[in-house]
């Protein structure tokens, strides 16, 4: 401590002397103990600085050495006299004045007088805090001063003991005031009338020091003249002094209040004001500022009727000083809700809001904030009273209005504010002061200057909910350098003309009038153009001997011209009095006497004739020589002012002073304010100097309209520099929303929309280039009240209808408009997914762009999804809604930008309803982006195509290119190299944009037309394409497609689909092979003179070519496009339906440029080599598409073949290749003789001829004809082992080996038809048939025989295992005991059903011993298993078994029944499994094929089991095994606390004191060791721990040892097994000592490894088990590279399959293009989504009732990871 203090010490001394100044003990006692009656003063000793900038400092800079001690007494007695007393004398330095027996009401006729001395150094400084006197009040006597009113009945009056003795009379009621004395000795007398019985006040009192030398007190109360003034620094207009203290004090009567304008304010910048500096205060309050540096206009008004201001400059630099005006304004009544805020932000409300504000009511809000800000009030709410036309404060019944004209009629237009709010900017009050009332959206107001009043004023009617604001402050850009545009000095004085005009000299003169170019007069050249300059205010200075003895000041900001700166509204400072009401224009400038003269001594015969006068701009605006004032051949002008404190009349040659120097400046800046109140538009600018903008320009822009208006911003011209937009800017605010954009460049069509009242333009420039700027237009709108109604300012959002709820009484009518805007750079799309509009009372939902010459459209009705993309930033959605019932009208839209249009770029607009032509030449500018936007009116439901006829660019890095985008659904198409064929592009939507990007260094050509086409609905509508990123090839001819069916393929289509639509899209140098495997629609219509597919039909639509229709039963068949698109369409009428149609498409590379290529439709014809019968060329690749009708085939000659002869014919070759089948044939050699022929089995062939570079040979001539394809043979097949190829008639050829099905499946079949499948295995192996689905006609009602339709299954060495079934199957599964079976199928001419779909698979004979003896069975080991007999073959019928388990009686038994195939029946009322458990009282019966494993729990030790066959259909049966567990009665509950090691196989284990909470602090662990070749199985049957994300605070650890996996478990789950991978297994608890929950109970079992299921991952590899595992090839390590590993899972039909990834990590791509997982669903060939990167646990399950899928692992070349591992299970879909 003692250090500290030395410190302080030492550093005071240090102070002291480092600054030149000493300081002092100051004796000061605080306020007397009692107002009267005795009290006493205790001394407090302060220390104080003696310099000029006396002030209080800390007592230890009195401490330092030579200061001496203060010596006073430590009490002193004040206030003794009684305080009954009228006379009374104070002498302390503060005290408390009261009228005689305050605060009793005063009623005796009496003269009191108080007098106060104090030190000799202070003055009084008086606080009346109440007064209330009877008598005259000064505000109902208008035009009086308070001296005049007071002069009889009851009075204060209070004088200063000076010999200027100052006296103030008050009267009457007051506020708070203050009155503060020139002298140490204030007198206050106190005189009541007998008559006027209520009079009272009371005052405290202090003291100041006394004024300093440099003083002045300016009395406003005596004269209305003097209500208003200036002050200014010392010596101004000359810098002020060093070392100045001077003092001003205003004092106004109590009524009043001051206002203080800087107009300058010029002082030495330092930081905390420590240099020069200004302290204003407020004497009743006490609340002051200190300014200093370089800062704006500003203003600063007192609290009360008194203030004070301090200049205080110290021995450093001078600067310019300050011009103060002040006025005295009304004060407020006095309220309680009465605010005053200083802070930069704040908040402020009505009185009581939310509640209704009071009746007449007068409360006013200060503002003020630094001087070098500004202020930005926002209303949130507002509702105050209002008279106006409309009888509530709402729009009523069936009011409509356009949001975007401002001609619409206002809401508020005739309007009187009986309660109001009066907004004032204090400095500009002039003309920055808005009135509002009623009730008002949100808005903004924003000042110019740093302080406003808002006032609240309310009458004694309605009252109102009121207001709540806010507010917030900006930077305001610093002042702008005053300009020199015209000087001249007097001829009078010789001297100083002579060195004027001697260089030598120059620095006699100030710097502001200097000129180095010019000597004597000097005009500026910015005189030639005063309307381009943005002139804010003009400055007149007269110098003497080089210092400033005159100025005026002039507002010239709202002057039209440059005639009105001179009117005395205009006149911001004169010295002289008497101009405060003169008119300095026109003639006046010549004929009266003026502060300064301009004498001509040389009048006659000169256009300057008069013989006075002051100046005249527009002559000073003329040549030289035009008058006398400037310097001319005949004489020098001289130039007089007024050395008086008035102007007065300089003509009689008194107070008549003459000057050296005449000089006139500007103060000009871009600011402007824009509020539109007398005009619609107005417009704002750049300033331009010869053409250019100005450089390193600052220009702040506000645009303020009422409340109920919003600004539209249009620039009709916008040039500045390119670039960041961090050198030349335009920088656009909305104040209500806080939307930025920053412009800079150039741009076009560029608009702005408030979503408020207010706008925020700042244009910024640096000192580099400069460009030709910009030039807007201002209009203003009316603002949407209405809640459907927004302007979004994001660059992306959605529009959806708001739906209201249904009203009580009536409806009205609304229009709702949302203005969507984005950066002037961009562009905007919205896009419509929903739309559905039928309102016939306003029938307009309108899409408008802001620019002048786009027309908006209108749309109507349901509509398909549909995008429309502006012209401009800015996008209007107009439209009238019925409310509240919006719920008629459906839309739903997002919009966006588009980024990558450029406002330099080239943008073009075309319709596409009527087809035109589009090119890109080579004459594009260079480096430019070219836009073309093609579109159709959403209501015409069409699309775009595109057909590119020439396509020539020669750069392949894209640097140059043609993107083609649709902008609905955003898929594009970018070409960036030469493109050999036309092709087309087909939009989804009814729009597209076209961006054409060029190198100047590549050559491009392009040529296109574009035509409409009609469009579906999109949920009608299916996008394929080819996958570029990763092409495929399925085969040497084809590149891997996809596949597309009829709507809820296999099951039959619905009704009245008009219409489904299928668009595939492929690359250029593509075709498009579609073939239908499955076709069924509704037949065909026949006449006598055609064919016609008019009810239901697919039509194939080349875009390039003609469509093609198809309807009725087909055969697969395939088709082949000319181009690279197929649009396909499917159309069913209102009657009969069928299953459709299941189709592949696939993609065929397209030659380029060759001749030999063709595609042949003609029923005969014939095709050679090129150039035959002469020799080919090397290297020559032909194509041939050989297409007929479906229900045809080919049949091929080849008259003469002479093509290099190979044994596989791997060099020259012509092969052909049946699409449909997969059908190949390769030719070569020479046959010259008999012609070679082949047949192809469908209507679709495709031939390449292809020659190397070795021989030339003379090539091939060949015929072809179409025939009709035989189906005759097609239903008689024979299956070879399941490696044999499978196909049944017409049955999709993509479909797996292991498969027969019925004709047409899933079709329903013919009639009359008989087929025949053997199947063959090899030998020594056995056959099972699962009969995936069965549905045939039923049984002979009267036989009660299968004599209709039939499937006989026929064993050639064993006919008891023969059999007829019919009708309909379920989960039905047939062995045969043999290598080889017979299936026949047979129909009958009545009847057709679905027919069937049968998967056989062989089985190995050594798997098929009975595990059982015999049909009953008394099983008691604890362990065990049975079967049906003869099990997994097909059990005998008519059988009756029973199986009994009996096991000790301390275990119960788990019987897991896994397969279980038993024929189904609803009741089980044919063959059945019946489980008996007499104990737990439960008998139930079980049939049919389960796809998870039947696991049934006995209650105790016993269960019987009883399995029964009827005399028909037997199935495979089932196989069951059952273990025997710890009944939890008998075995002890183990919970490790403390630590235990197990050995017993099995146990019961848990949390302590379960099933109640476990304890807090706990930590138990149970180890289980088990035998070899053992794993543990923990089965948690409850677990309720404390929840944690990490498990942190209560848990379960399991873990194996040594060096296992730990798992870490918590919170509540349900009953879950865990299984450890070793034989030793630990299980760890833990309890914090927070929460505890009700523990866990589990059940142990060591279960021998061989018991698991194993995990298969082969790289290939087929699974047919119910359940299992599988995982990719070695994993957990990597997977290898280069591979396509395929796990295939096949179960029984019903089923499908569940899939769970318990692991997964593969090679990350975004589109997963590299490596990925990708499964398939079989048949359908429905595929998910491609599957990448590293995930948690995930589940598959199919979209299908698909029982086979497909999992494929591909890996490319580079980068490998884990893979996955999995388990998959089947659960049925009945």
């Amino acid at each position: 401590m003692r250090y500290i203090q030395l410190l302080l010490f030492t550093l005071a001394l240090v102070f002291s002397h480092t600054n030149g100044k000493s300081h002092e003990w100051v004796a000061e006692y605080g306020e007397c103990s009692a107002p009267c009656n005795g009290g006493i003063e205790f001394l407090n000793r302060v220390c104080y600085s003696t310099g000029i900038d006396r002030q209080k400092v800390a007592a230890t800079y009195c401490k330092a050495p030579g200061i001496p001690d203060l010596v006073a007494a430590e009490t002193r007695p004040c206030n003794a006299e009684p305080c009954s007393m009228c006379d009374r004398k104070y002498t302390s330095e503060t005290g408390v004045l009261t009228s005689p027996y305050w605060p009793e009401k005063n009623a005796i006729q009496q003269f009191c007088r108080l007098q106060i001395t104090v030190a000799a150094t202070k003055r009084v400084l008086i606080a009346f805090e109440k007064f209330i006197l009877e008598g005259l009040q000064l505000q109902s006597n208008v035009g009086l001063t308070e001296a005049k009113v007071c002069t009889c009945g009851n009075l204060v009056e209070i004088s200063d003991k000076t010999s200027a003795r100052r006296i103030s009379s008050y009267c009457g009621t007051k506020q708070q005031f203050s009155w503060i004395s020139e002298s140490n000795v204030v007198q206050l007398d106190f005189v009541t009338d007998l008559n006027l019985v209520f009079n009272r006040f009371k005052a405290t009192y202090s003291t100041v020091d006394t004024a300093p030398t440099c003083y002045k007190f300016i009395d406003v109360t005596s004269d209305k003249k003097l209500r208003q003034g200036f002050i200014t620094s010392a010596k101004f207009p000359d810098n002020y002094d060093n070392s100045l203290n001077c003092e001003y004090v205003i004092h106004a009567d109590p009524l009043h209040r001051i206002v203080f304008y800087f107009d300058q304010f010029n002082l030495e910048p330092s930081t905390g004001c420590t240099a020069d500096k200004l302290v204003i205060e407020d004497l009743l309050s006490r609340r002051s500022e200190t300014y200093c540096g370089i800062v704006p206009q500003f203003s600063w008004m007192s609290d009360s009727n008194e203030a004070r201001i301090q200049f205080l400059t110290d021995d450093s630099q001078k600067y310019k000083g300050f011009v103060i005006g002040y006025e005295i304004k009304d004060r407020p009544p006095a309220s309680e809700f009465n605010l005053h805020m200083t802070d930069s932000t704040g908040i402020f409300t009505s009185p009581n809001f939310p509640e209704a504000y009071p009746k007449n009511s007068k409360v006013q809000y200060y503002i003020q904030v630094q001087p070098d800000k500004y202020i930005m009030i926002t209303f949130h709410e507002f509702w105050l009273e209002s008279e106006d036309t409309f009888t509530s404060p709402f729009a009523t019944n069936r009011w409509r209005r356009s949001t975007t004209s401002s001609q619409s009629q206002s809401p508020q237009q005739t309007l009187s504010c009986p309660d109001k709010i009066v907004v004032k900017d204090i400095y500009y009050s002039n003309f920055l002061l808005d009135t509002y009332c009623g009730q008002q959206q949100e808005f903004t107001w924003i000042s110019r200057s740093n302080a406003v009043i808002v006032t609240l004023s309310s009458d004694a009617n309605e009252e109102f909910r009121g207001f709540t604001a806010s507010y917030r402050s900006l930077q305001r850009t610093p002042p702008a350098d005053w300009e020199l545009i015209f000087r001249n000095v007097a001829g009078n004085n010789e001297n100083t003309y002579s060195r004027w005009t001697d260089p030598r000299a120059y620095g006699f003169f100030p710097p502001d009038i200097k000129s180095t170019l010019y000597r004597g007069l000097y005009k500026s050249d910015l005189m030639l153009d005063w309307t381009e300059l943005g002139i804010k205010r003009i400055k007149i200075n007269l110098y003497k001997d080089g210092v400033g003895v005159r100025q005026l000041r002039f507002y010239a900001e709202e002057s039209k011209t440059n005639t009105d700166w001179f009117k005395c509204e205009n006149l911001i400072y004169s010295p002289y009095t008497d101009l405060r009401a003169c008119d300095l224009t026109g003639d006046n400038r010549r004929v009266f006497g003026l502060p300064f003269e301009i004498e001509d001594g040389h009048a006659a015969g000169s256009n300057c004739s008069f013989g006075k006068m002051w100046f005249d701009l527009e002559d000073v605006s003329a040549p030289a020589g035009f008058c006398y004032y400037e310097t001319t051949s005949v004489g020098r002008p001289y130039f007089a002012y007024s050395t008086r404190d008035t102007a007065g009349d300089t003509s009689s040659g008194e107070g008549i002073g003459f000057a050296d120097i005449f000089a006139i400046f500007i103060q000009r800046d871009c600011h402007d304010y824009v509020d539109l109140d007398t005009t619609e538009t107005a417009t704002v600018k750049s300033r331009l100097v010869r053409g250019l903008y100005i450089k390193n320009e600052v220009c702040d822009i506000t645009v303020q309209l009422k409340p109920d208006e919003r600004i539209l911003m249009q620039f009709t011209h916008f040039v500045l520099q390119q670039g960041d937009c961090n050198q030349d800017y335009v920088e656009i605010e909305d104040v209500l929303s806080g939307a930025v954009d920053k412009i800079c460049g150039t741009q076009d069509q560029m608009t702005w929309t408030s979503s408020g009242n207010s706008l925020l333009v700042r244009f910024r420039t640096d000192s580099t280039i400069a460009f030709t700027g910009f030039i807007a237009t201002v209009s203003k709108e009316f603002r949407d009240i209405e809640d459907c109604s927004a302007v979004n300012y994001d660059d992306e959002g959605t529009l959806v209808n708001v739906v209201k709820p249904l009203p009580t009484t009536g409806f009205f009518l609304e229009d709702c408009t949302n203005v969507i805007h984005v950066h002037p750079s961009q562009k905007i799309v919205i896009t419509f997914s929903e739309f559905d509009y039928q309102f016939d009372d306003c029938p307009q939902f309108r899409i408008d762009d802001r620019t002048d010459d786009a027309e908006g459209i209108a749309v109507y009705g349901s509509l398909y999804p549909f995008s429309w993309t502006s012209q401009s930033n800015e996008l209007i959605v107009s439209y009238c809604a019925l409310t509240p019932y919006r719920n008629y009208l459906v839309y739903n839209a997002t919009y966006r930008s588009i980024s990558t249009i450029q406002a330099a770029a080239v943008i073009s607009f075309k319709d596409a309803e009527i087809p035109g032509v589009f090119s890109w030449p080579q004459t594009t500018v260079t480096n430019t982006d070219s836009f073309l936007i093609i579109r159709l009116h959403p209501n015409d439901l069409r699309r775009v195509i595109l057909t590119i006829s020439d396509f020539v660019l020669s750069d392949q890095s894209c640097s140059s290119f043609m993107k083609i985008i649709d902008t609905t659904t955003k898929r594009e198409s970018m070409y960036c190299a030469t493109e050999f064929q036309p092709f087309t592009w087909t939009s989804d939507a009814n729009e597209v944009l076209l961006h054409f990007k060029h190198n100047s260094n590549e050559q491009h050509q392009v040529n296109a037309d574009y035509r409409s086409y009609p469009r579906t609905r999109f949920d009608y509508y299916s996008f394929f394409t080819l996958n570029t990123n990763r092409r495929k090839r399925v085969s040497e001819h084809f590149v891997d497609g996809g596949s597309f069916t009829s709507p809820d393929y296999p099951k039959k289509y619905p009704n009245n689909r008009n219409y489904e639509e299928y668009l595939i899209h492929a690359p250029p140098s593509y075709i498009i092979v579609i073939t239908f495997s499955k076709f069924s629609l509704e037949d065909e219509t026949v006449t006598a003179t055609e064919i016609k597919c008019e009810h239901d039909f697919v039509e194939l639509y080349d875009i390039q070519t003609d469509p093609v229709v198809f309807c009725g039963t087909k055969s697969p068949f395939a088709w082949v496009s000319t181009g690279n698109e197929v649009l396909v369409k499917f159309l069913s009428d209102s009657h009969t339906v069928k299953t459709g149609f299941f189709a592949n498409y696939h993609f065929q590379p397209r030659l380029s440029g060759q001749s030999c290529e063709g595609l042949f439709t003609a029923d005969v014809g014939n095709f050679m080599s090129p150039g035959y019968p002469h020799q080919y060329d090397n290297n020559v690749v032909c194509q041939y598409r050989f297409q007929a009708a479906p229900g045809k085939k080919f049949l091929f000659k080849f008259l003469h073949l002479d093509i290099e002869d190979h044994v596989d014919c791997a060099k020259d070759f012509i092969t052909l290749i049946d699409v449909t089948s997969g059908k190949e044939k390769a030719f070569c050699g020479f046959k010259q003789n008999a012609p070679i022929t082949w047949e192809s089995d469908s209507n679709l062939v495709f031939g390449k001829f292809s020659s190397n570079d070795h021989y030339k040979f003379s090539g091939f001539l060949a015929t072809y004809e179409v025939k009709n394809v035989d189906t005759s043979s097609a239903c008689v097949q024979n299956f070879d082992g399941i490696s044999g190829h499978v196909s049944s008639p017409w049955f999709p050829s993509s479909y797996p080996n292991g498969h027969v099905s019925s004709p047409w499946f899933s079709s329903s079949y013919p009639n009359d038809i008989t087929c025949v499948y053997t199947i063959t295995v090899a030998e020594g192996f056995l056959i099972n048939l699962s009969f995936d689905f069965f549905d045939i006609e039923e049984k002979n009602t009267n036989t009660n025989a299968c004599d209709h339709d039939y499937l006989s299954i026929t064993n050639p060495v064993n006919s008891q295992e023969n059999q007829i079934i019919c009708g309909k199957k379920e989960n039905l599964q047939i062995g045969i005991s043999n290598n080889v079976v017979v299936l026949t199928f047979h129909s009958d001419f009545i009847k057709v059903g679905p027919g069937f779909y049968i998967t056989y698979t062989q089985t190995d004979q050594t798997g098929i011993q009975p595990i059982t003896t015999g049909c009953d069975e008394q099983l008691t080991s604890l362990t065990g298993e049975f079967t049906t007999p003869n099990h997994p073959l097909n059990y005998p019928l008519n059988m009756d078994c029973v199986y009994t388990i009996t096991v000790e009686p301390i275990y119960k038994i788990v019987l897991n029944f896994d397969p279980f195939n038993v024929e189904f029946q609803d009741t089980c009322k044919y063959d059945f499994v019946q489980v008996v458990d007499e104990a737990g009282g439960t008998d139930k019966k079980y049939c049919g094929r389960y796809s998870d494993p039947l696991i049934i729990h006995s209650t105790n030790n016993k269960l019987i089991i009883k399995f029964h066959s009827d005399n028909m259909t037997p199935s495979t049966g089932f196989r069951a095994r059952y273990e025997s567990w710890l009944l939890p009665t008998s075995a002890p509950i183990i919970t490790g606390c403390p630590h235990i090691e197990l050995t017993q196989k099995t146990g019961i284990i848990s949390t302590p004191n379960f099933p109640r909470n476990y304890d807090l602090n706990l930590d138990c662990s149970i180890r289980i060791a088990l035998p070899e070749n053992h794993v543990c199985v923990i089965r948690f049957e409850t677990f309720d721990l404390e929840d944690d994300e990490k498990c942190s605070y209560d848990y379960v650890k399991l873990l194996s040892l040594p060096g296992g996996e730990e798992h870490k478990i918590c919170g509540n789950r349900n009953s879950f097994d865990w299984t450890s991978t070793t034989n030793i297994c630990q299980v760890d608890f833990h309890s914090d000592d927070y929460i505890t929950k009700g523990g866990f109970k589990a059940t142990y079992e060591g279960v021998q490894i061989q018991n698991i299921i194993p995990t298969s991952s082969e790289c290939v590899q087929t699974l047919t088990s119910q359940s299992g595992l599988f995982s990719s090839p070695n994993y957990p390590k990597y997977y290898d590279l280069n591979k396509e590993c395929i796990t295939t899972i096949f179960v029984p039909y019903g089923n499908v399959i569940e899939i769970t990834f318990t692991g997964f990590e593969v090679e990350f791509e975004e589109l997963c293009s590299w490596d990925f997982v990708q499964i398939t669903e079989l048949p359908s060939q429905v595929k998910s989504p491609k599957y990448c990167g590293a995930f948690d646990e995930f589940k598959y399950r199919p979209t299908s009732k698909s029982n086979k899928v497909k999992v494929v692992l591909s890996s490319d070349e580079y980068v490998s990871a884990k893979g996955y591992s999995a388990s998959y299970k089947t659960i049925s879909h009945y």
